[in-house]
């Protein structure tokens, strides 16, 4: 798994790192489109999509490719 931990004062959290899920969102496509397209397990999508687990570097350039974005836009920025 690829997640960064984020801590708080008052308890732990899981910090977004992709934004599969809204880029999916903002396409009209689902999770399950998605997989299809990968030849993936859609519950493994659905752990990317929830930040679960990260898709590997080499398959976040197949999906960029596939919704015909730049990797940037599936990945939230650090510094906000």
């Amino acid at each position: 798994m690829y997640y960064h931990m984020a801590t708080s004062n008052t308890d732990t959290q899981i910090e977004r790192i992709n934004r599969l899920k809204v880029v999916l969102v903002e396409q009209n496509r689902t999770g399950k489109w998605l997989a299809e397209q990968l030849g993936k397990n859609e519950a493994t999508v659905s752990r990317w999509c929830s930040n679960v687990s990260q898709p590997s570097l080499e398959l976040l350039v197949k999906i960029a490719d596939i919704l015909n974005v730049n990797v940037k836009d599936l990945l939230n920025d650090s510094n906000r």
